[in-house]
């Protein structure tokens, strides 16, 4: 289960608002709502509501920690479709996924390239890259559940490493 500032978060991005535009339609300040994204900072009931109604949603949906557009998480992920999706994260053509799955190798390819720019030591756009890729993570965590994103994160390291020593 994802917590409530993640949820929180996930819903922003779902409706495509900022920080700063969710905080003014909720009447709170932005520093405030970065820290409850973050789990710095507890949530009053008002503020909870308050946030809840800016995003158009009931305060139970996020307390409960029901995340916009979720995948099916139960649904199996067969071997294949994995490593499809690791090898377009890895720059393969998208035409090996099947339209469901594409969403979750974009977000996965965001991801894969924070990492590999962390390794190679690039620091162009760092903020934006790094703000880019914990949003994707959250999204791909709420989407297939933490177990299948670590399986994915798993075999890109396999690969990643066998052509590294090649």
């Amino acid at each position: 289960m994802i917590s409530l500032g993640e949820n929180i978060c996930l819903w922003r991005l779902a409706k495509g608002l900022s920080q700063e535009s969710l905080a003014l339609r909720a009447g709170i300040p932005r520093p405030n709502l970065s820290a409850i994204e973050h789990g710095r900072q507890d949530i009053t009931v008002a503020t909870l509501r308050a946030l809840s109604f800016a995003l158009g949603i009931k305060p139970g949906v996020l307390v409960d920690g029901i995340a916009p557009l979720e995948l099916n998480k139960s649904a199996s992920w067969p071997r294949k479709v994995l490593e499809n999706t690791v090898q377009v994260s890895l720059g393969a053509a998208f035409y090996k996924l099947n339209p469901k799955d594409r969403t979750i190798g974009s977000l996965f390819s965001k991801i894969t390239k924070n990492r590999i720019n962390a390794q190679k030591k690039i620091y162009k756009n760092t903020i934006k890259t790094r703000k880019a890729c914990i949003n994707s993570w959250l999204m791909l965590k709420s989407r297939i559940g933490k177990e299948v994103a670590d399986n994915l994160l798993s075999r890109q390291d396999k690969l990643l490493n066998l052509k590294i020593n090649e």
